[in-house]
């Protein structure tokens, strides 16, 4: 399961994107996804938030 890789730093989203993640990719940009058992679903790979 992505989530379990020693990857960058995973953090837990809230509100309104809970039960998703965070994680850097690079110094500018991250992706946000669910992952589990069977799927992975990515909603944001892209430039952090403001």
């Amino acid at each position: 399961m992505l989530i379990n890789l020693n990857l960058g730093k995973p953090e837990p989203l809230r509100h309104n994107l809970a039960g998703f993640w965070s994680r850097r990719i690079d110094e500018t940009n991250l992706i946000v996804y669910a992952a589990d058992d069977e799927y992975l679903t990515i909603i944001a790979c892209r430039y952090h938030y403001d």
